[in-house]
């Protein structure tokens, strides 16, 4: 017999997207502890769930813990190519860890999920593009301003 920890805790899918939808309100206000718990309970009760693991990969992207960010934006990913959020989430760590060519090849794919221009992580993949290249094209008047 199977332990009551051991048994997969079956949910209807409307149940599953509510209680992501409460983890993301307590994301919203800034109430992390309590959006990870909900997060991560999602993602045991569905491992395959790309928008949760998104979504856990989200906040740990803004409590800075990027490697443990890095492994559920990249299993979000592999479970659904088309959700724009893990690739701007894993565009932002690349960026902190100055891997340009990895970042601007996520930014490219999430503008290029949202033709509409609707989406706002597209929209923000698009800021953060503007952003790089801004940054290149200061760097270069400065160095042709020091010849």
């Amino acid at each position: 017999m199977l332990s009551p920890s051991s048994k997969k805790l079956r949910m209807k899918p409307e149940e599953f997207r509510a209680i992501g939808e409460v983890g993301a309100m307590f994301y919203e206000q800034g109430n992390l502890e309590k959006a990870q718990t909900i997060f991560e309970g999602l993602i045991e009760v569905d491992s395959e769930s790309g928008a949760a693991h998104s979504a856990l990969g989200a906040l740990l992207t803004r409590k800075g813990d990027e490697e443990v960010a890095l492994r559920h934006l990249n299993k979000a990913i592999s479970l659904d190519e088309r959700q724009i959020a893990p690739f701007v989430n894993r565009a932002e760590i690349y960026l902190r860890k100055q891997e340009l060519e990895a970042a601007v090849a996520d930014l490219k794919r999430a503008i290029e999920l949202d033709p509409q221009e609707k989406d706002p992580g597209a929209n923000r993949a698009r800021v953060m593009v503007l952003g790089i290249y801004q940054a290149i094209e200061s760097q270069n008047q400065n160095k042709n301003n020091n010849k």
